[in-house]
C-alpha cells in the first residue's frame, strides 16, 4: 500500500486510557484504538488499496447520541474528524484523528405515501444503495440511486448524486427531505426547508463539510420496473456506434438516461463470455416508460451493427444495478482517474476517445460519458448547493495491481483530457474526485461561484475550525 503523507502534528490530539474508558462507558457502540480487536477493520477504506490510514481512535456508533459524544470527545482532545459510511469513503487519510465509521448504523425504513404515489425512506449513514433499492422495490418505489449497488447512500447523496433517473428527476441531493446532522459543536440538528434551511441547502451537494449526517430522509418515486440494460459492440465499430449514439441523445425524452463506455474487459470469469477479454463500446440506458416505448427508443442503439452482447430488457427496479454491471465488491486494485463536464460528444471528442483510450496499451481501463441535461439542467439556480449543469460528464479510469502499473494510465488519461480540453466545461463532480485527485481548485470547480461563496459562509458558521477536513474540503474563510 502507498505510504501516508506526513501527519500534520499540529492537528493531532492526545488522550489517556482513563479518558478513553470514559468515552466507552458513554456510548452504546465501540471505540477502538491501535491494538484493539476490530481496529484494523474499522479503519479500512472502501478499497483497501486506496491508502493506509492510522486514526488515533475509531468510533463505530450505534446511535446519533454516540456520534454527539464522539464529536465532544474529539473537540475536548483537539482531534480532527473523518467519516466513513457505506461504499466509497473519504479522499484523505484520517491519520492521528478520530474516524467515525458507520458500519453499525445501516438501517433503512421505507414509508409509502398514504394518499399519493411515492413515499420516503429513512436511511442511516452506513447504508449502501443495494439495501435501499431492495427495501423500496418491495413497495413499487424507487430512489435516485447511483450506478453501483455498493456505493454508500449518504456520501453519494451529499456529493450530489447523478444516477439512472437523473434526467427525469434530477440529482439525488434534490430528493433529500430531511437530514439529521451532528455539527462540530456537538449539536444534533434536523435540517430541512423549515428548520436550519441554510444548512439543509448546503448539505444537498456540499459533501460532508458542515457536520456528520447520521440519517437522511429521501423522497421515493413510483417506479415498479424499467426498460434498460446495455448493448456492447466490438471496438472496431466504435466510430459508427458513438456517432450514432451522440446523434440519438439529441432527441431522447427525459425519461431516458444513458451513458457510453469504451472499455477493455479483463479475461475474468465474472465477465460474460462474449465480452471476456474483449475491447468494446458499450451503450447503457434506463427508460422509465412503458415496455413498448423503451423498445422503440432503444431500437436505434440495438441495430447499428453486430453486437457482442445485447442485454436490454424489461426489468424490475430491484435489478437496476445490472445496467452498469459494476462488480458487486471492489477488487483489490489501485485506481486513478479524472473527469470533467463536456459540452458535446462531438466528432472530434469521439476521435480523441477512440485514438487514445481505444489503444489497450495506453492503460486506460474505461472511458465513460454520461448524458446529463433534462431535469438537471432545469434545476433552479441556487435551489441547492449541487450546481452541475454541463450536458455531459466524461471520465477516464485506470486500474492495476500496483501503483507502478498506473503510471502509463495516468499519463494517457492526462493526454486524453488535454485532447478533449476545447470541449470541456471545467465543471467537476465531487463524487468522481478520487483519493489521488483532490484539492481546492477541483472543489471550487464543482460549484458555481455563487454557490461556492455560500458554502464558505456555511463553513464559517457551522465548522469554523475545519474539524471536518478529510473530505473534498471547503475551507472556512479564516483558514
Amino acid at each position: 500500500m502507498p505510504a501516508n503523507p506526513t501527519i500534520d502534528r499540529r492537528h493531532v490530539g492526545t488522550f489517556s486510557s482513563t479518558q478513553l474508558h470514559a468515552l466507552r462507558k458513554q456510548i452504546e457502540g465501540r471505540a477502538l484504538v491501535p491494538g484493539d480487536d476490530g481496529y484494523d477493520v474499522g479503519r479500512r477504506t472502501w478499497n483497501v488499496t486506496t491508502f493506509e490510514q492510522q486514526p488515533a481512535i475509531v468510533v463505530l456508533p450505534s446511535t446519533a447520541t454516540d456520534v454527539m459524544r464522539a464529536v465532544a470527545f474529539a473537540r475536548e482532545h483537539d482531534l480532527g474528524i473523518g467519516v466513513l459510511g457505506g461504499g466509497h469513503g473519504h479522499p484523505l487519510a484520517v491519520d492521528g484523528a478520530l474516524l467515525v465509521n458507520f458500519a453499525d448504523m445501516a438501517a433503512v425504513k421505507v414509508t409509502p405515501a398514504a394518499e399519493r404515489s411515492g413515499g420516503t425512506a429513512r436511511v442511516e449513514a452506513g447504508a449502501i444503495w443495494r439495501e435501499v433499492v431492495a427495501a423500496a422495490s418491495e413497495h413499487g418505489l424507487a430512489a435516485l440511486n447511483g450506478f453501483s449497488a455498493t456505493v454508500g447512500v449518504t456520501g453519494y447523496t451529499l456529493g450530489g448524486g447523478v444516477g439512472w433517473m437523473v434526467r427525469q428527476y434530477g440529482a439525488a441531493a434534490g430528493s433529500v427531505r430531511l437530514a439529521e446532522v451532528v455539527t462540530s459543536d456537538g449539536r444534533l440538528l434536523q435540517a430541512n426547508e423549515r428548520g436550519h434551511a441554510d444548512l439543509f441547502w448546503g448539505l444537498r451537494g456540499g459533501d460532508g463539510n458542515f457536520g456528520i449526517v447520521t440519517a437522511l430522509e429521501l423522497e421515493l418515486y413510483s417506479v415498479k420496473d424499467l426498460f434498460g440494460g446495455f448493448v456492447a459492440y466490438p471496438l472496431a465499430q466504435g466510430r459508427e456506434v458513438l456517432t450514432a449514439y451522440a446523434e440519438w441523445t439529441r432527441s431522447v425524452p427525459d425519461t431516458l438516461t444513458s451513458a457510453m463506455r469504451v472499455v477493455h474487459f479483463p479475461p475474468a470469469p465474472l465477465i460474460p463470455a462474449p465480452l471476456r477479454g474483449a475491447s468494446a463500446v458499450v451503450i447503457m440506458a434506463c427508460d422509465n416508460g412503458s415496455t413498448s416505448e423503451g423498445e422503440t427508443l432503444l431500437k436505434p442503439m440495438r441495430s447499428i451493427g453486430t453486437p457482442l452482447l445485447d442485454a436490454l430488457k424489461r426489468m424490475p427496479y430491484a435489478e437496476i444495478a445490472t445496467i452498469a454491471s459494476d462488480p458487486p465488491e471492489a477488487p483489490p486494485l489501485f485506481t486513478g482517474g479524472d473527469g470533467c463536464g463536456l459540452r458535446d460528444l462531438s466528432s472530434d471528442a469521439i476521435d480523441s476517445i477512440l485514438r487514445i483510450a481505444g489503444d489497450r496499451a495506453a492503460g486506460i481501463f474505461v472511458v465513460e460519458a454520461r448524458h446529463m441535461g433534462g431535469a438537471l439542467s432545469r434545476q433552479p439556480e441556487g435551489s441547492l448547493a449541487f450546481s452541475f449543469r454541463s450536458p455531459w460528464f466524461i471520465s477516464a479510469l485506470g486500474a492495476g495491481p500496483t501503483p507502478g502499473a498506473l503510471v502509463a494510465a495516468r499519463r494517457s488519461i492526462g493526454t486524453l483530457m488535454g485532447a478533449l480540453k476545447p470541449a470541456l466545461t471545467g465543471e467537476r463532480l465531487i463524487n468522481t474526485l478520487d483519493a489521488g485527485n483532490t484539492g481546492p481548485d477541483l472543489v471550487r470547480a464543482a460549484y458555481s461561484p455563487e454557490a461556492y461563496q455560500k458554502l464558505v459562509a456555511l463553513k464559517d458558521k457551522y465548522d469554523p475550525g475545519n474539524v471536518f477536513r478529510f473530505n473534498h474540503n471547503i475551507a472556512p474563510s479564516t483558514r
